[in-house]
């Protein structure tokens, strides 16, 4: 069984390394390696309008007071399918082929809580009678924001614009979708294990769930969804800000959980905060004081000051914690807050979302990280005693579950508290809680780390030691023994006594661990007897 582990483990460490190679060659051979093509025809012709002229129109009647028109002649169609097609951010648009309108886009006269368009595509078709036509569009900026932004006018099949503006927001839509999914796996997985009574923790649950928001967030906010759904680009603009509203509870649920009791306090404010302004914004929304895109800057500063409260509470955390447990993981914080810092100036350098996905990439490596960590947790904790951290009676009952003879020289050695049940009656549980935790802390530092040690029961100890020899387990023993005569002599209270039996599979061939377990039991029960006896004789 020994030597099928060793082929195991090295099956599983080449087969790792083989794969790092072949993911190494993938990357080779995408950056450093083409194919050279020719084609003298493209097949779904594609072309930006650059020779258009561009004019400013003082317009009192607009949002923000002014309108720009552009317009041109139209080339040369293809006889194939062919459009008109641009993108708009909170922009009205009005078109015309000629003197004949074509398109309009505002918002609907019975439109009673919203008023802009949000960001979309216009699509017209062409036809080729319309060569030669002049083509005259109106755009109004509804925000000043938008004043600026540069709109690109396309000329050709739209397949081929939906399929360039996929493959430029590709890697977006993927981690956008890895969000919602993963989001989703993981709420579903931790709400099983809550139902399953494997922990009652909600931590990775929040987590899950601004994953899914986050994820929401970004699918609506690229060029391509507006595409796609060509008839709700005005939902999709207002899902998108309202994501970002509601994403900083969930990561400010997921601190308390994460770190209760550090800043506590500051953690409940932020979240309370949070809410007040999401709710805020969806009443000046509803109530027609301000749009959401208007508000937009308060959905910036929640997260930012989520961030910070998230950051401030780790540093705490890691400043009061003594030990560096789990500080590997909990230093990606910073990275995350980066993440989110790095995507604001973006988004107010180029007044635009396209491209922005350090927080989302950041926060779905953190999260999945997480969650792979809480579910190992989980799998400790089933197999852990709660007291002193050793294996309990559960995993060893696996370990002994191989009813066929043990292989390999295995020793086992069973132990006992004596007197464990007068310290409870006589200084208290918690007494006698501080013996089991002190003679585990014994057994964790005498016996080598690369064996099983368990608390088998109330006050009985079991050790699984493998590759033994008689001389190896007799060496052990008087470690522990000195252990606990230094324990006892050093002051500490309540004193141990204990109780020791062992049993080699090498003196007994061919029993199970059961069997040997059986033995040991028997040998640690006279070994308690022994001891029981003398010291009667040594109190009378």
């Amino acid at each position: 069984m020994h030597q099928k582990s060793k082929i195991q483990r090295s099956a599983v460490a080449v087969y790792i390394l083989v794969s790092a190679l072949f993911l190494l060659f993938f990357i080779y051979i995408a950056v450093f390696e083409n194919t050279d093509v020719f084609q003298a025809r493209d097949p779904r012709p594609y072309t930006v309008v650059t020779e258009l002229s561009e004019m400013e129109i003082v317009d009192s009647s607009a949002p923000v007071g002014l309108s720009r028109e552009y317009s041109w002649t139209l080339g040369e169609l293809d006889a194939g399918e062919n459009c008109l097609g641009f993108y708009l951010v909170h922009q009205y648009a009005q078109v015309w082929i000629e003197d004949q309108p074509v398109y309009r886009l505002m918002p609907d006269s019975g439109n009673r809580v919203c008023k802009g368009v949000s960001s979309n595509w216009v699509m017209i078709p062409l036809q080729a009678q319309d060569a030669g036509k002049q083509v005259r569009v109106v755009i109004t900026p509804v925000y000043r924001s938008g004043t600026d932004f540069k709109v690109k006018f396309i000329v050709g099949s739209q397949l081929e614009i939906y399929l360039r503006q996929l493959k430029q927001d590709l890697p977006q839509i993927l981690l956008a979708v890895l969000g919602i999914l993963g989001g989703l796996f993981i709420m579903a997985v931790q709400v099983f294990l809550i139902l399953r009574a494997k922990t009652k923790s909600w931590e990775i649950f929040y987590l899950g769930c601004f994953s899914m928001l986050l994820g929401i967030w970004k699918i609506t906010d690229t060029r391509f969804t507006p595409l796609m759904f060509p008839d709700n680009p005005l939902a999709l603009g207002y899902i998108t800000i309202g994501m970002l509203f509601l994403s900083a509870g969930p990561l400010l649920f997921f601190a308390r959980e994460h770190f209760p009791g550090e800043k506590h306090t500051l953690v409940g404010v932020m979240s309370l905060i949070c809410c007040a302004v999401a709710l805020g914004s969806l009443l000046c929304q509803v109530l027609g004081i301000a749009e959401f895109r208007q508000t937009l800057a308060f959905a910036h500063a929640s997260i930012i000051l989520t961030s910070v409260t998230l950051a401030v509470t780790v540093a705490v955390r890691m400043g009061r914690t003594a030990k560096a447990q789990n500080r590997w993981f909990e230093n990606p914080i910073w990275i995350l807050t980066l993440g989110v810092a790095s995507d604001l100036i973006r988004y107010y350098y180029n007044s635009s979302s396209s491209g922005v996905v350090y927080t989302l990439a950041a926060f779905l490596i953190y999260t999945a990280g997480r969650f792979v960590l809480n579910f190992l947790d989980i799998n400790r904790m089933a197999k852990t005693d709660a007291l002193t951290g050793l294996f309990n009676k559960s995993h060893w009952d696996q370990l002994m579950g191989d009813e066929v003879p043990s292989t390999g020289p295995v020793g086992l050695v069973m132990f006992d508290l004596n007197r464990l049940k007068q310290i409870n009656d006589t200084l208290g549980h918690e007494m006698g809680d501080k013996a089991l935790s002190g003679f585990s802390n014994i057994l964790r530092n005498c016996i080598p780390r690369s064996n099983t040690i368990c608390r088998w029961g109330g006050d009985e100890f079991t050790v699984m030691v493998t590759d033994a020899t008689q001389e190896k387990l007799e060496t052990c023993l008087r470690e522990i023994r000195t252990a606990v005569d230094t324990y006892n002599a050093s002051g500490e209270k309540p004193e141990i006594y204990y109780a020791a039996g062992y049993a080699l599979s090498s003196q007994f061939p061919g029993l199970t661990r059961k069997q040997l377990l059986q033995i040991a039991d028997e040998r640690m029960y006279q070994d308690k007897q022994a001891w029981y006896q003398e010291n009667e004789k040594a109190s009378n």
